[in-house]
C-alpha cells in the first residue's frame, strides 16, 4: 500500500501544489484521499490505506495515514482505534508525543506547521510504512516510496558512501537515509520539524524504553500474553480473511493460537519446507494446524537459479531490498492468500529478537553485572553455559573484557559484527543511544533495528496487508522491560514466552530444542546460480566503483566455497546492491532524458509544467 502526501506553506495558494495533484489523479493508480487547504493525501493499491484528517477550530491542520489504536484499551486486552480529538489543537510536536505514549500502529502523520514553519512529519516507533520525504518548488512531500512525475524528486543521485556502508553492514539498509541523494528519510519514533523539516526530535527508542523500567518492575506472562492477544486481535480487525504462516517455530505458533483464541480465524495456515530433514518442519506444523482446527498448505521449496529478472525486481524500492530475493517463497504465499480468499498475512518476524534468541552468551555478561533474574543466579549461568556449550569460566572471561571469544560460532559473528560497525558507524539513533543499556539489551536492540528491513517491498504486499504483530510497539516495549536473563532463562531460549503460551500451544513446539535451518537450499540456490552471479558482480557497478574484491568475490562463488564458507549473505547483499544500483542509475539517466525531452519539445506540443506533469505520468 502506497501513500503520498504533499502540502505547501500558508498565504496563496500553490500553482505547484495544484499541478502535482494534478498529474497524480491523473496518472494510472493513485487516488485522491484527501484535500483540504494546503494539503492533499493520495493512496495507490489493492490495499486500503487509511486516512484520518486531523482537525482544529480553524478546519483541518494535519492528517494521519495508517492504522492506530489505542493504548489504553491494548493494556486492558481490548481493541479500541486511537481518539485523535484534540491532536490539531496543540502544538504539533507534543501531538506527537501524545500519539506515540497514548496510540500505536502502523502510521504516518504530518501537521502543517506554524504560518513561519514547515510541516511536522512522524513516523511510527515500528516503522511499520516507509516514510520519504523530499521538497519540489515550494512543496514538501512525504511518500512510501520515491514516485515519478511532476511530484517526483530531483536531481536524484547515487549516494556511493551509503552503499560502501550497506555492504560493510547489510543491517544499515533498512536504518537511515537510502542510498540516495536527493531524497532523506524519517527514522521510526523520530519528529522532523522546522524550516524544510531538517529538525530532529527523538521521541522513542528501544533504549529509553529499557531505562524507564530500569529491569525493577516488569510485564508478568499474563501481562505479555494479553498484549500479544490484543495486538493481533488489532491488526485482524476489519472483517478480512487470514492466512498465517507457520515455519513450525514458535513464533508462528504463538501468533496463529492467538487469533485462534481471538475467533479471529486464520482461515488458511501455509508452511515452506525443504528436501533436508533440518529444513522440514511440517510435523510441527501439522501439530499446530491440529489444535486450532484449521488446514494446513505446505509448499515445497525447490532450488532455483538467479537470473537478471529476479534481481531486477529488488531493485525498484528506494532502499536495497532483499525482501525480494526469493521469488518462489512469494509466489508460495500470493498463491495461499489466493487459495483462502485472504487479504491478510500474519507472520511470526520478529519473535526471535522480542523474546530474546539472540546472543546468548551475553546473557552471561547482563547475569554477571546484576541484572535481575528469576531464580539463582549460578543456576541462570550454567543454564547459558549448558545452552552455548561453553564453561563458565569462558563465559566470565567474555563478560568481564567484553572481547567476543573467538572459538564460539557465536562470538565469531559478534566479532565480526562489531568490525563492521566499526567501518560503517552508528546509521541509525536507535544504536546510537544506549547509554546505561546492558549487553544483552544492546543486542536485542541491534537486533530489533535490523527488524526493519522486514517492510520491504515485495509481490505479497500488493496482494495482501503483511502483519507482524510481535513487532507491534507494546509488544516489543513489555519485552524490552523485561531483563534479557529473565525472557531467556533456562536451557531453552524464549522461556518467559514458552511458558505464558504453553497451555496453548502443542506440547511438541513448546518442548522443541532445534530450530529449522534453509541454508543448506540457499546455498545450493547459490551454486546454481555461480555462473550468472559471477558475470553479474564481476563486470557490474560495485566492482567498477572498487567496492567489491572481485578476485575474493570470484573464490567465495566456486561452488565448493558456498557449500562449506557459507558466505551466502555476503553474495546476496552484493547482488541486491547491484541490480539495485542497475536499476536506479537507469531511472535517473531516463527521467534526465525526458525531462530535456519535454523542455524542448521538438514536435511543437503544449508545454509548460501541467503539459510536462502530464507526460511524465505517462511513463
Amino acid at each position: 500500500m502506497d501513500y503520498v502526501v504533499l502540502t505547501h506553506p500558508p498565504g496563496v495558494a500553490s500553482t505547484a501544489f495544484d499541478e502535482m495533484v494534478q498529474a497524480l489523479v491523473e496518472s494510472d493508480g493513485w487516488s485522491l484521499a484527501h484535500r483540504s487547504f494546503r494539503l492533499a493525501v493520495l493512496t495507490e493499491g489493492q490495499i486500503t490505506t487509511p486516512v484520518q484528517p486531523l482537525n482544529s477550530r480553524a478546519g483541518v491542520v494535519g492528517v494521519l495515514v495508517g492504522r492506530v489504536f489505542d493504548r489504553a484499551a491494548t493494556q486492558a486486552g481490548e481493541v479500541a482505534s486511537a481518539n485523535l480529538e484534540g491532536l490539531g489543537e496543540i502544538d504539533p510536536l507534543e501531538a506527537c508525543e501524545r500519539l506515540i505514549s497514548g496510540a500505536w500502529g502502523g502510521y504516518v502523520g504530518v501537521w502543517i506547521g506554524h504560518p513561519r514553519e514547515g510541516p511536522t512529519l512522524l513516523r511510527d516507533p515500528s516503522g511499520d510504512l516507509e516514510a520519504l520525504f523530499w521538497r519540489r518548488d515550494e512543496v514538501s512531500i512525504l511518500a512510501s516510496r520515491p514516485i515519478t512525475g511532476r511530484a517526483g524528486p530531483v536531481d536524484l543521485a547515487i549516494d556511493w558512501t551509503r552503499i560502501g556502508q550497506i555492504i560493510a553492514d547489510p543491517i544499515s539498509a533498512a536504518l537511515g537515509a537510502p542510498p540516495l541523494k536527493g531524497l532523506s528519510a524519517l527514522d521510526p519514533g523520530v519528529a522532523r520539524h522546522g524550516r524544510e523539516a531538517a529538525d530532529r526530535t527523538l521521541l522513542w527508542s528501544p533504549a529509553r524504553v529499557v531505562r524507564a523500567g530500569g529491569g525493577r518492575t516488569w510485564p508478568s506472562r499474563e501481562s505479555l500474553r494479553q498484549t500479544v492477544d490484543a495486538c493481533v486481535a488489532a491488526l485482524a480487525t476489519g472483517g478480512e480473511r487470514v492466512v498465517c504462516e507457520v515455519s513450525g517455530g514458535l513464533d508462528s505458533a504463538i501468533v496463529a493460537t492467538s487469533l485462534a483464541a481471538r475467533g479471529l480465524g486464520p482461515h488458511g495456515l501455509v508452511n515452506f519446507y525443504g528436501d533436508q530433514p533440518e529444513a522440514d518442519e511440517r510435523r510441527y506444523a501439522q501439530a499446530i494446524a491440529e489444535g486450532i482446527g484449521f488446514p494446513l498448505r505446505t509448499v515445497r521449496r525447490e532450488v532455483f537459479a538467479y537470473d537478471a529478472a529476479i534481481l531486477e525486481a529488488s531493485g525498484r524500492a528506494a532502499r536495497p531490498n532483499f525482501n525480494a530475493l526469493d521469488p518462489g517463497y512469494d509466489t508460495g504465499l500470493i498463491d495461499a492468500l489466493a487459495a483462502a480468499e485472504a487479504k491478510v498475512l500474519f507472520t511470526g518476524h520478529g519473535g526471535d529478537t522480542v523474546f530474546y534468541q539472540v546472543a546468548a552468551s551475553a546473557l552471561a555478561a547482563d547475569l554477571l553485572r546484576g541484572a535481575p533474574c528469576e531464580g539463582s543466579r549460578l543456576q541462570r549461568l550454567e543454564e547459558v553455559a549448558r545452552r552455548t556449550r561453553r564453561s563458565i569460566w569462558s563465559l566470565s572471561l567474555e563478560a568481564l573484557t567484553g572481547r567476543p571469544s573467538t572459538v564460539s560460532i557465536e562470538g565469531q559473528l559478534l566479532r565480526k559484527e562489531a568490525e563492521q560497525l566499526r567501518r560503517v558507524g552508528v546509521t541509525h539513533p536507535w544504536v546510537g543511544d544506549l547509554a546505561g543499556v546492558s549487553t544483552a539489551k544492546r543486542r536485542q536492540i541491534r537486533a530489533l533495528a535490523s527488524n526493519l528491513n522486514a517492510t520491504g517491498a515485495a509481490g505479497r504486499g500488493r496482494r495482501a496487508r503483511i502483519v507482524h504483530p510481535l513487532l507491534a510497539q507494546p509488544v516489543v516495549e513489555a519485552c524490552l522491560a523485561i531483563p534479557a536473563p529473565v525472557l531467556s532463562a533456562g536451557e531453552r531460549e524464549r522461556s518467559y514466552a514458552r511458558e505464558a503460551f504453553a497451555d496453548r500451544l502443542p506440547r511438541i513446539i513448546v518442548e522443541r530444542r532445534s530450530k529449522g535451518e534453509i541454508s543448506v537450499f540457499l546455498n545450493r540456490s547459490l551454486a546454481a546460480s555461480g555462473p550468472f552471479l559471477r558475470e553479474f558482480l564481476l563486470d557490474g557497478r560495485l566492482a567498477a566503483q572498487g567496492l567489491i574484491d572481485g578476485l575474493e568475490l570470484d573464490a567465495a562463488l566456486e561452488p565448493e566455497a558456498i557449500v562449506w564458507k557459507d558466505a551466502s549473505r555476503e553474495i546476496l547483499t552484493a547482488a541486491a546492491l547491484e541490480a539495485w544500483v542497475r536499476h536506479w542509475e537507469g531511472r535517473i539517466a531516463g527521467e534526465a532524458v525526458s525531462s530535456a525531452s519535454v523542455a524542448s519539445d521538438p514536435a511543437g506540443g503544449e508545454t509548460g509544467p501541467k503539459a510536462s506533469a502530464r507526460k511524465a505520468n505517462a511513463r
